[in-house]
């Protein structure tokens, strides 16, 4: 390609150009939609949101508020998750499977 030279939308190396910005403008908006915002370094997750990451019951999620199982916030009518908590539950209930000496 010259300088003097006009590139067009029917340019090979344009229409390659367009089809990479569109392929990265899409992992954008993927990225964006599935981004939490954080408050004060602490991002927090709604019922439906743990309920789907830990594949539990509402009924099951109850059970662990009722029991202290995993802490929450309750503003109005709204409980909120922070992430760490359900991080430390997890890691609080990791059974590690014991190592067996190596038989021959």
């Amino acid at each position: 390609m010259t300088e003097n030279e006009i590139v067009t939308q029917k340019d090979p190396q344009m229409q390659m150009f367009s089809q990479l910005m569109q392929g990265t403008l899409k992992k954008l908006e993927r990225y964006c939609l599935a981004a939490r915002p954080m408050l004060g370094g602490e991002v927090y997750l709604t019922g439906e949101e743990v309920c789907s990451l830990l594949q539990l019951s509402t009924r099951t999620l109850q059970e662990y508020r009722n029991s202290g199982t995993l802490p929450f916030c309750k503003i109005g009518g709204k409980i909120l998750y922070r992430q760490s908590d359900i991080q430390a539950m997890l890691e609080r209930h990791y059974y590690p499977i014991p190592k067996k000496p190596w038989q021959p």
